[in-house]
This record gives structure tokens, sequence and C-alpha cells, in this order.
């Protein structure tokens, strides 16, 4: 059961971190072509 939970944790740091990844992409992007 532990392993499970360390399983869920693990997936759901690496839901926010390619989420953030994801929002610094979209944030660069932006910059990049001038829009806001």
């Amino acid at each position: 059961m532990r392993q499970r939970w360390n399983a869920l944790r693990d997936a759901k740091i690496t839901e926010i971190f390619e989420g953030t990844s994801e929002i610094q992409r979209l944030v660069i992007a932006r910059g990049e072509t001038g829009l806001r």
C-alpha cells in the first residue's frame, strides 16, 4: 500500500512539474512573438 501511495505522489509531483514547464513555455513563446 505504501509503495502505491509513493507512486501516486510521484505521479502528482510529475504532473505539477510538467504543468509548470508547460506554462513557462507558453510565457516564453508569447514573449518571443510579442503576443500579450
